[in-house]
């Protein structure tokens, strides 16, 4: 019995050690496990998903022309273009990654005039399916985009999805039920006959966006066929960066 006592709390401390540690990584899943768990538990479909870095730079004509050789030197794999348009200087590379079946693009932008001098630097990469799993696919993209943009920067997450057949709920009440899934609380809508847009807004991620009245940093648009037979579903925060 004393043995047994005496063992105690070495058990105790490892015990709660492992529950500290799972704890953590709960809290540190990524925004796009999240988004696809929330929505298989709502039995969605997904089809695609698009992972979306942007930030602005401040550099002269010299330095910009600089960052684009820098990036075609280390990044051969891309297929680069470069177009001019007045005083706008767009440099696109496109790598498809057959292997994983991902498509990567770089765009780096510079506008010059003497009213607006901007620039800033996209990194973009999009897939049918997860890379191994889903904190794969984020950690991967968000390796590339520090050592591709080299700045701080912001990351849209997107997932495409649909349900087949008919829904037992409206538009509306399905998009409320995906924001539940992450705790969001809605604060815009766009309702149309086969569309709908909700924006909301969850405490779980730290980025969010102003709208005229509130924060958001989830978005979730659903559109139904004329048939009403199949639904497609977007969610991404802290908006939807794609077509729907």
């Amino acid at each position: 019995m004393r043995k047994c006592l005496k063992g105690w709390p070495l058990f105790a401390f490892i015990l709660f050690f492992v529950l500290m540690i799972q704890g953590v990584r709960a809290e540190e899943t990524s925004t796009l496990a999240q988004i696809a768990e929330g929505m298989k538990n709502q039995q969605i479909e997904v089809s695609g998903w698009t992972l979306h870095a942007k930030t602005n730079i401040d550099i002269s004509s010299e330095q910009f022309s600089k960052k684009v050789k820098r990036l075609k030197d280390e990044l051969r794999q891309y297929e680069w273009t470069e177009k001019k348009e007045k005083h706008v200087t767009k440099v696109t590379g496109i790598y498809k990654d057959e292997k994983n079946d991902t498509l990567s693009k770089i765009l780096l932008v510079k506008t010059d005039t003497k009213s607006n001098q901007k620039s800033y630097l996209l990194y973009e990469q999009k897939g049918a399916r997860p890379l191994n799993t889903w904190e794969h696919t984020y950690d991967q993209f968000v390796r590339h985009a520090k050592s591709i943009l080299q700045e701080k920067f912001v990351i849209f997450t997107c997932l495409d999805g649909h349900v087949n057949g008919m829904m037992d709920v409206v538009l509306q009440k399905k998009a409320e039920m995906i924001a539940n899934e992450f705790q969001a609380k809605p604060v815009e809508y766009l309702v149309e006959s086969n569309f709908v847009s909700l924006s909301a807004y969850t405490e779980k991620w730290e980025q969010f966006i102003m709208t005229s009245n509130d924060k958001m940093n989830v978005q979730i648009a659903i559109r139904s066929s004329e048939m009403n037979e199949n639904h497609t579903i977007t969610v991404g925060t802290p908006i939807v960066t794609t077509e729907y």
